[in-house]
């Protein structure tokens, strides 16, 4: 089990680093009220790493209801905090109220990474029409950084 899970994080890591640190591509899920979007993000030299995620609908509340994050940083870091949040634009934070994500973190570490998978569904956070969630990794460390981040927000919409 291990090593699958081990396997799997690499592959999700190599293709992270083939891919352009760019935006997202893909679409987030709406199934009636079901809303599911995924993100992606690969930082190096840096202590925070930041997930952006799709525009919410123009005409919809999203009550954020689930979070995981699968996390990957240099043995040296410390995970310190993941924190959701808000904004106007992709990846701002101008509208306040950041939400810190506590949930189950556990940690398995190798020579090269540690690994750490965040996992709650002890939150509702309501983003208004048409804003676009966030979901920043904060960490510490003595040496140099490197932040590998894919976080999945699962919520429910809901009319104005």
């Amino acid at each position: 089990m291990r090593f699958a899970k081990f396997a799997a994080a690499m592959l999700l890591f190599a293709l992270a680093f083939a891919a352009p640190a760019l935006a997202q591509s893909n679409k987030p899920i709406v199934s009636g009220t079901w809303y599911e979007d995924r993100a992606t993000v690969v930082v190096v030299n840096n202590y925070k790493a930041v997930l952006t995620f799709a525009q919410t609908p123009a005409n919809k509340l999203l009550d954020v209801t689930h979070v995981t994050c699968a996390i990957a940083t240099k043995p040296t870091q410390i995970l310190s905090e993941v924190s959701l949040f808000g904004g106007s634009t992709s990846g701002s934070a101008d509208l306040g109220r950041p939400m810190t994500i506590r949930g189950n973190t556990t940690f398995e570490a190798s020579s090269t990474y540690k690994f750490y998978s965040l996992v709650t569904d002890q939150i509702l956070y309501k983003f208004g029409p048409g804003r676009y969630p966030s979901i920043a990794i904060y960490t510490e460390t003595t040496g140099s950084y490197s932040i590998q981040g894919d976080c999945v927000i699962v919520g429910e919409l809901k009319d104005n």
